[in-house]
């Protein structure tokens, strides 16, 4: 799993998590490699989490124990709290990025770990040069073109070039995680749009609805904060 997959994505990857219910696979170990997750959406993880739930007793019999990765940081706490929450019927460690060898260790298949960290790598991950704008931008979101440069021991026109080579722009990439920015905060405080907008650099609350309709297919802020608020039952 990477980036922010929506309900959509959890339903289509449904058909590969019931594979694990097939007898042949009686005693396998099962990895669940969430390293590339950006953020979580409250709808898809609610989703998956009751699938999961549902169906934990169809694959307990054949599960003999379970490593899920994540990349650490909030994610990695909502990933790890959710095992808990799902309570599956086999053992099963987390593990952040920085441990991925253990966790093939874990499932007595540390072997695997090199061969199968290089395929990951050629099919999920973006290019080096957006890797790291995209750590950097985590830092110091609000710095220059020529600040984000020199902190990657680049110049602005060379930043510039290989970004265009791998298909993004330093416009695109800020879009990128301001957005992501704006979903925490909608997602995870009580803020009005007011403070979101002054704590992600945008001048007002106006200006981050203009930003928010372009980059959500015209959904504003607010109904997408309400979509994801828990449920009240009276």
């Amino acid at each position: 799993m990477w980036g922010r997959p929506l309900e959509a994505d959890v339903q289509a990857m449904v058909p590969f998590f019931e594979v694990g219910v097939a007898r042949c696979f009686a005693g396998h170990a099962s990895f669940v490699d969430g390293r590339g997750l950006e953020a979580v959406d409250v709808l898809a993880f609610g989703k998956l989490l009751a699938y999961l739930t549902a169906r934990r007793s169809a694959w307990g019999p054949n599960i003999g124990r379970q490593a899920v990765l994540h990349p650490g940081g909030f994610v990695g706490v909502v990933v790890s709290g959710a095992l808990h929450v799902a309570r599956p019927p086999y053992p099963f460690e987390s593990f952040s990025d920085e441990r991925a060898r253990e966790a093939f260790a874990y499932g007595e298949v540390e072997d695997l770990f090199e061969p199968v960290e290089r395929l990951r790598l050629s099919v999920s991950s973006p290019p080096e040069v957006v890797r790291a704008l995209r750590a950097v931008l985590t830092e110091r979101g609000h710095a220059s073109s020529g600040q984000l440069a020199r902190a990657m021991g680049l110049s602005t026109r060379t930043l510039q070039r290989r970004l265009e080579e791998a298909g993004s722009s330093l416009r695109d990439e800020r879009r990128r995680h301001l957005s992501l920015q704006v979903e925490q905060l909608l997602s995870g405080t009580a803020l009005d749009l007011e403070a979101i907008a002054a704590r992600v650099g945008l001048h007002s609350a106006s200006h981050l609805v203009r930003h928010f309709r372009a980059t959500h297919d015209g959904e504003t802020p607010g109904a997408w904060r309400e979509k994801r608020r828990p449920a009240h039952r009276g």
